[in-house]
């Protein structure tokens, strides 16, 4: 790879959003003769503390040094980073190398990772979370059908048909990306629902002390 490399990777889910693991991959990058930008650095040299700012000033800041590199190295957990899957997004988009930090070796996908990092990434800072995004969807369905609101999970159920019925149609990677990706917000959905259940129950208890 000719020229810097911009490192990228989850933070803010981490402990001390993970700077050792972001100065690990840095050093070793640097020992193999290559120029490195990393977040973490960038934070340091700010004298900001991490989580400091809005998230937004962290991306807009964050997006214009990854475009002055020729490539980007990415740490492992970097799918479930809304942060990262937007930044590897841009890369790509802009035909930059996409590496692991840890060997340089190509960032190869299978369907099941390029779902997972879709669904997590840049389709939900997009649409929302899948609980309320189906849930509007599906308000819509039951208005237009003449019947109640479609649940989100069958919502959800209901884009894998579409998917499988494309599969068996005209075979495309987009189908197989997509069809798992449904389930996975299907389960997402679920997850979803009872964090902000036992969140109102917490809520009721909190306000009849």
């Amino acid at each position: 790879m000719d020229g810097p490399v911009y490192l990228s990777g989850p933070m803010s889910s981490m402990p001390a959003y993970n700077f050792p693991a972001f100065h690990a991959a840095a050093e070793r990058i640097r020992s193999r003769g290559l120029e490195v930008v990393s977040p973490a650095e960038m934070d340091e040299a700010d004298d900001v503390q991490p989580g400091g700012r809005p998230w937004e000033e962290y991306l807009r800041r964050d997006l214009a040094a990854l475009l002055r590199c020729k490539g980007v190295a990415v740490l492992p957990g970097w799918r479930t980073s809304k942060g990262a899957t937007l930044e590897v997004h841009v890369a790509t988009w802009l035909s930059m190398p996409v590496v692991w930090a840890e060997t340089l070796e190509p960032v190869s996908e299978t369907v099941l990772e390029e779902a997972q990092r879709l669904i997590y990434g840049d389709r939900q800072a997009s649409y929302g979370h899948p609980l309320d995004d189906f849930t509007r969807t599906g308000r819509m369905w039951g208005a237009i059908l003449g019947t109640d609101d479609v649940a989100p999970e069958l919502v959800g159920l209901c884009m894998v048909a579409v998917k499988v019925s494309r599969e068996v149609n005209h075979p495309k990677r987009d189908n197989r990306v997509d069809g798992p990706g449904y389930f996975g917000c299907v389960d997402m959905i679920h997850d979803e629902r009872a964090k902000r259940a036992k969140a109102a129950d917490l809520y009721v208890e909190l306000a009849a002390d």
